[in-house]
């Protein structure tokens, strides 16, 4: 279900004709509801019978920066229940206390005025687009400009010219039942974490993975079924992707294939399964103590195969987990995983702040590879660290993701020192 795009609007003298007209027929009195109104309205075109989540909250909408053409809150409101109570959308209120959101939907009588009033799909764009967030807690992401920092600037220009090209290829993702639809005005984002502490111009230092809102949630099955530019895809995955980035920062290249596979390690004579071992590398970027992951991961398992409609592969998983620790601690496996790792064991066990610019290693290796494939012209979206591309470039991915190399690009040595302690270095 996609969230309301606060960067969508039009520069169409008959859009805003229309707009203007409408405002008055529903009784909409100031010249601020128009705003509103041409939000909404750009957004329930572009998501025609789609559900689209809003936020009917009484405080500031969004930062400067993540609300370009200054709607305020009470004109939002405004400009929703009228729509709603002239019968031109569906919207059904949130409630907080169950974590249900507001969501709005086209209804025949809006659709029908679409119609009259000849909007089209060339009369909306994107509006002073915003491509970097900072993620304040776990629900909260503002937009921000930190100066005109060296790799801000440096990345915002990359992240234009990666959403210029997805913006003029025909990107089409499967709906429920089947057919295929075309995405517009795509603004795809690296969301970044703030924490209390980071070295100065080192806000973009954790996190930073790059998103797509429209397909980020769409099944591995379904994403199968995405078609770019006419053609048919295919997912290519940055294999051992989280191992192979610490690799490469530390020693300056990934973890050598002559070794195997990463996650291949036998515990007193028992072959450890790869998932097990996989997750507890993973979940040890960003914890404490080999008991706190053995510990996490379990509670990892439980969430998974506790799910509704959880598939069976992850009860499974909890099952095969459940076994093999009642004979083979997980933290015994942890010991015997760190030596076998060597090379990069120190920069595990460092706490979440630590974790997170890890995860930024991972998510700027991913972008170098987005860099080179839009430099070519080749569009291509981003599932956390896999590549989804027309089908006749699966061979170039995989080219490029093996020669790809970490590159500093923000520039920054001995990043945070804490009582006379260097806590971050690259």
């Amino acid at each position: 279900m996609p969230k309301l795009n606060l960067f969508l609007s039009s520069e169409s003298p008959h859009i805003d004709k229309t707009i203007e007209q409408l405002r008055e027929e529903i009784g909409l009195t100031r010249t601020e509801h128009t705003r509103s109104l041409k939000l909404l309205l750009c957004n329930l075109f572009n998501c025609q019978g789609k559900k689209i989540l809003v936020s009917r909250r009484k405080n500031k909408i969004s930062t400067e920066k993540g609300n370009p053409t200054g709607i305020g809150a009470n004109s939002f409101r405004s400009a929703l229940d009228a729509l709603a109570e002239f019968g031109l959308i569906e919207q059904k209120i949130g409630d907080k206390a169950h974590n249900k959101t507001t969501y709005i939907r086209t209804t025949k009588k809006l659709l029908i005025w679409f119609d009259a009033n000849n909007w089209s799909h060339d009369d909306i764009g994107l509006f002073n687009p915003q491509r970097i967030t900072l993620k304040l807690n776990e629900d909260k992401m503002v937009f921000i400009d930190p100066g005109a920092t060296q790799f801000f600037t440096w990345l915002d220009s990359e992240l234009k010219k990666y959403n210029d090209l997805l913006n003029t290829s025909v990107i089409c993702l499967p709906n429920k039942d089947g057919t295929l639809e075309q995405q517009r005005s795509i603004t795809s984002y690296r969301g970044f974490i703030k924490h209390k502490y980071h070295p100065k111009d080192g806000e973009l230092l954790f996190g930073g993975r790059l998103v797509g809102r429209s397909w980020i949630n769409i099944s591995s099955e379904d994403r199968g079924k995405i078609t770019i530019n006419g053609e048919s895809t295919v997912e290519v995955d940055r294999e051992a992707s989280h191992i192979n980035a610490m690799y490469e920062v530390v020693t300056g290249k990934p973890y050598p294939e002559e070794y195997g596979d990463p996650y291949d390690v036998v515990v007193n004579d028992r072959q450890v399964p790869r998932h097990i071992a996989k997750n507890l590398l993973s979940f040890s970027q960003g914890a404490n103590s080999p008991k706190g992951v053995s510990a996490r991961l379990g509670r990892s398992y439980k969430k998974e195969a506790g799910k509704d409609k959880a598939k069976q592969k992850n009860i499974d998983k909890l099952d095969e987990w459940i076994r093999f620790k009642n004979k083979t601690p997980g933290t015994l496996i942890h010991k015997v995983l760190m030596m076998k790792h060597y090379q990069v064991k120190d920069y595990y066990l460092r706490g979440k702040q630590y974790g997170d610019m890890i995860s930024a290693w991972e998510a700027d290796l991913v972008f170098e590879v987005v860099i080179e494939l839009t430099k070519r012209g080749v569009a291509c979206l981003t599932v956390y660290d896999s590549f989804i591309v027309q089908s006749k470039y699966e061979d170039l991915v995989k080219e490029l993701i093996k020669k790809t190399r970490f590159v500093n690009r923000r520039n920054i040595v001995n990043l945070l020192e804490v009582d006379n302690e260097i806590v971050f270095t690259l």
